[in-house]
């Protein structure tokens, strides 16, 4: 199973050990390993105790196949397409290739040596392609993954309240836009015809969602004939992998109706109740009303993200030095890979908001008092962008400092081992010189004065490094 074939995060031991036992890298480390026990009687000559042992061993691994192949079934979100899946059946045929053998109208068979060799060639077979199938599954599943968000889905908000949102269709939103009625609607995960024809039917230009939503990838603001489009990324925090997910988001104002999309479901679109923005915007027209609350939003996701950021890195500070492990340090960089994220977008989400707030930037039906609750939005975006470039900051001096006293032991190390190898050279270079045979030298020296050169000569390197301090 590749990593989007599990339907649990990885925040138990017991869910790590579980993603390991059942990954793809172990099975295929085990299909190897099959293979290889597969040839090996085919190769050598082998007593029949070792044989047994050698069939044990590919009967638990083809065990441990079929857990996998249930497991996977069970998880599997649509049973159709996992049973059609071409390698999924590679993964059925490294098991029943082996349990039909063991079949006792076709064990008899199967011992014959030409049908022996020919079963051990198709499961040898089996098992290779079963081993080197491991990149080509992840590049799927990584692909599947992007692709598994599911049909559109459309709904709409109406009224002058504008309440919870209720389910629509998509003729319902087609005939919507044709009638230019008031409210607003909103679709995640539109396609690519989708996209299209809604556009056509809003008066947009043609490309103008697939420049706007599917190939955009910095918030922004364009102008489209009578409306006014706003691209901007939502971070969503996922809980189950402690990974941050950058949601886009696209909001068509028209004078007196809202237009939005997503390319995966906003849990801060959907959640919202009644978008009214700001204090003393009631009186607004509906689409700022709606645009100031979507914004509001977005600036109180980016809050949540920024106060989750300062406690990861007070944590991060409060872990002694000594215990700079492998895990801290995976922590760290993800971590400021996630500030340098959170940076840019805010950054962007700055320069989008004091855009909006210029009076040079057209905006229909636009006060002084939308302009200013626009302004205090742009001022919390920049507060924010201050704080996580402080906390950026603070996390690569805290990284610094423990990659510092790391170096700083491994030197340690390394002092060690140079001393260690200079006093070995003194007694190395004096039996060099002088021979293996101390009596056959030609200086005549004895035994107990070449011992009393070398002992004193590496109590002369000792103190030598003692004093020049390597070995405090």
């Amino acid at each position: 199973m590749i990593g989007t074939d599990f339907r649990f995060g990885t925040a138990g031991w017991t869910q790590r050990l579980t993603r390991v036992l059942l990954g793809e890298a172990l099975l295929g480390f085990l299909a190897l390993m099959s293979a290889a026990l597969t040839l090996f009687p085919m190769l050598f000559d082998v007593s029949p105790p070792a044989e047994r042992g050698i069939e044990l061993a590919q009967w638990a691994i083809v065990a441990w196949f079929a857990v996998e192949y249930v497991v996977a079934l069970a998880s599997a979100p649509s049973k159709r397409a996992f049973l059609c899946d071409a390698w999924r059946w590679i993964d059925l045929a490294t098991i029943v290739i082996p349990l039909a053998s063991a079949l006792p109208s076709v064990s008899d068979l199967v011992r014959s040596s030409p049908v022996l060799r020919l079963a051990r060639l198709v499961r040898l077979f089996t098992l290779g392609v079963r081993a080197s199938g491991i990149v080509v599954r992840q590049q799927r599943g990584g692909a599947e993954a992007v692709e598994a968000a599911g049909p559109a889905r459309i709904t709409r908000r109406t009224g002058g309240e504008l309440g919870e949102a209720v389910p629509a269709t998509r003729q319902g939103l087609l005939d919507w836009l044709r009638a230019g009625g008031a409210g607003w609607f909103h679709v995640s995960n539109p396609g690519g015809d989708d996209a299209r024809e809604i556009g056509a039917v809003a008066g947009l230009p043609a490309g103008f969602l697939d420049t706007h939503l599917a190939g955009a990838t910095h918030p922004h603001v364009a102008g489209a004939r009578d409306c006014t489009a706003i691209f901007l990324w939502v971070p969503e925090a996922e809980k189950r992998e402690g990974t941050i997910e950058r949601r886009p988001l696209l909001i068509l104002l028209w004078a007196n109706r809202v237009l939005s999309f997503s390319r995966a479901p906003v849990a801060a679109v959907e959640t919202m109740s009644a978008p009214a923005g700001e204090a003393g915007m009631e009186g607004e027209p509906l689409p700022l009303r709606v645009a100031a609350a979507l914004l509001q939003r977005v600036v109180q996701e980016n809050e949540v993200l920024v106060g989750g950021f300062e406690q990861q890195l007070r944590a991060l500070e409060d872990i002694p030095l000594r215990e700079s492990r492998p895990a801290f340090f995976e922590q760290t960089f993800r971590l400021k890979k996630q500030l340098s994220a959170a940076q840019w977008d805010l950054w962007r989400l700055k320069a989008v908001l004091q855009q909006l707030a210029d009076e040079r930037t057209p905006l229909v039906g636009a006060g002084e008092a939308v302009r200013a609750a626009l302004a205090r939005l742009a001022a919390s975006a920049d507060y924010l962008y201050e704080t996580v470039v402080n906390t950026r900051e603070d996390l690569l001096a805290v990284i610094d400092l423990h990659l510092n006293v790391v170096s700083f032991d491994m030197n340690r190390v390394m002092r060690v081992l140079a001393v260690v190898s200079v006093l070995g050279l003194i007694p190395a270079v004096i039996g060099g010189l002088l021979g293996m045979n101390l009596m056959d030298n030609p200086w005549h020296f004895t035994l107990p004065q070449v011992s009393f050169v070398v002992v004193f000569g590496m109590l002369a390197g000792l103190y030598f490094f003692i004093v020049k301090g390597w070995l405090r």
